[in-house]
């Protein structure tokens, strides 16, 4: 299993919703509602207010009487499979990909979303800090996909997508680097170092394409390589130190 010991202290004071996020104690909902509900004490007295600001280094913070301590930080690495959504609960009842990771008993959260129809490399972690890090734009962190759109791709729009193109109204995405893969020039490799809400799906569909199918393969350094869909693993410890250094770095 690859845990990985906190490298950093937290360094400044957060809202206690926050707080016991970051210490993987639940889900920011979720401890929004713990604490309404009077079930959260920092330093021995009840708090209700979510946004009540604690220092993580020095404040004892208690869910129903039990001290919440900063978890081992753990990194996956899931190829979600078509179909899946990335919430915790979904109120129409649809999969979510923690129904594929339910042998895991620390709670860990999705970095950036794959849209329902997007299958591939998801990292899930309860590393807030390393979160931030992958989708921060300012990071640069490359994410590349695979997909298949429903007719050949021309020259000029390669040459728009390697300029950047704009998208959801005023925005100018950052150059791509795009790869046509297949002979029929349909089945393309994109590589983008920011993450808008379904963007290669907004940056194709302003060129007038349909994209069929839609696989992220790699974050960074880290490829999902012959992982099969719908399972999981730990991220190696090779890995991890990579994101560290970039950590580092920030």
């Amino acid at each position: 299993m690859a845990y990985i010991k906190v490298p950093y202290k937290f360094t400044k004071k957060v809202s206690l919703a926050r707080a016991i996020s970051k210490l993987g104690a639940a889900s920011r909902k979720q401890a929004c509602q713990l604490i309404e509900n009077g079930e959260v004490r920092v330093n021995g007295t009840i708090i209700r207010r979510v946004n009540h600001k604690v220092d993580l280094n020095v404040d004892q913070i208690s869910i129903n009487g039990k001290i919440v301590k900063k978890e081992k930080l753990i990194y996956i690495l899931l190829n979600k499979p078509v179909g899946y959504i990335t919430t915790r609960s979904d109120e129409l009842n649809r999969k979510t990909v923690y129904d594929l990771i339910k042998n895991v008993q620390s709670w860990v959260f999705p970095v950036g979303r794959l849209d329902k129809d997007t299958s591939g490399l998801l990292i899930l972690t309860n590393d807030n800090r390393l979160g931030e890090l992958l989708t921060n734009p300012k990071s640069e962190v490359s994410k590349t996909y695979s997909l298949l759109i429903n007719k050949p791709i021309s020259d000029d729009d390669l040459l728009a997508l390697r300029n950047g193109i704009v998208i959801l109204g005023d925005y100018k995405t950052l150059p791509a680097d795009v790869e046509i893969v297949d002979q029929d020039r349909k089945k393309l490799n994109i590589t983008i170092c920011e993450g808008k809400n379904r963007q290669i799906r907004r940056m194709f569909k302003a060129l007038n394409y349909e994209i069929l199918e839609l696989t992220r393969i790699k974050i960074g350094h880290v490829k999902i390589g012959n992982l099969k869909t719908g399972k999981w693993r730990y991220l190696t410890i090779a890995e991890i130190n990579e994101f560290k250094r970039k950590l580092c770095r920030k």
